[in-house]
């Protein structure tokens, strides 16, 4: 048990760097909000606490972004920075519409509390959250390319079977797993793999009590 968190953690870690990574690589200032440094007793107050803390540090605006975003390295910063400045506010929904893995807003669209409300972690979010954004500007907000996030074993299988993780990333994501991957895959291939059934050349024989 205690080996599985370990292992846990160390693929927490390799998406948090990925995610530190891709953000640097923006050229915008960046503000790390680790689980030491949250504030409140759900996930949409803690998200809340962080955009207010950094209007308060004196940002005008601020793109939040989650680290279990394998491609977030491809997210068009520049076009993100320009809606923002043209007080347009910017979804990155998941496929799914269950989840979003960037919102962008400026100060003047914030409202800490109603944004603490959100149907956060709930199939209702993404709708709720646009309808909350529609209403602080007076339209739909920019809605960027639909990114698939990781929220499990088997969607981080899915993600080390296909062709979209960045070799760093899945090269290191395979280094954690190790056996457990290559097991995964074994299985797989023995699920997929098809089965030939010989047929005969002959009559069948008659059974006994059967006539012929």
């Amino acid at each position: 048990m205690r080996q599985d968190h370990a292992k846990n953690q160390r693929v927490a870690e390799a998406f948090y760097d990925h995610a530190r990574q891709a953000v640097a690589e923006s050229g915008l200032p960046v503000v790390e909000v680790d689980d030491t440094q949250q504030r409140g007793s759900d996930f949409g107050a803690r998200l809340a606490n962080a955009f207010a803390d950094a209007f308060a540090a004196g940002y005008d605006r601020v793109i939040a972004v989650g680290n279990d975003c394998p491609t977030l390295h491809e997210v068009d910063w520049t076009g993100v920075v320009t809606q923002l400045a043209a007080d347009r506010p910017v979804l990155g929904p998941t496929p799914d519409r269950e989840g979003a893995y960037l919102i962008g807003l400026t100060r003047a669209q914030f409202d800490r509390a109603a944004f603490a409300t959100l149907p956060w972690r709930s199939s209702e979010l993404v709708p709720a959250l646009r309808s909350h954004l529609e209403a602080a500007v007076g339209g739909r907000p920019v809605r960027l390319t639909p990114r698939a996030d990781v929220n499990g074993h088997g969607d981080l299988m899915r993600l080390l079977r296909g062709a979209s993780a960045p070799p760093a990333l899945a090269e290191r994501l395979r280094h954690v797993l190790g056996d457990a991957f290559r097991t995964h895959q074994a299985e797989q291939r023995g699920a997929t793999r098809p089965v030939l059934k010989r047929r005969s050349r002959a009559p069948p024989s008659p059974r006994p009590g059967s006539h012929t």
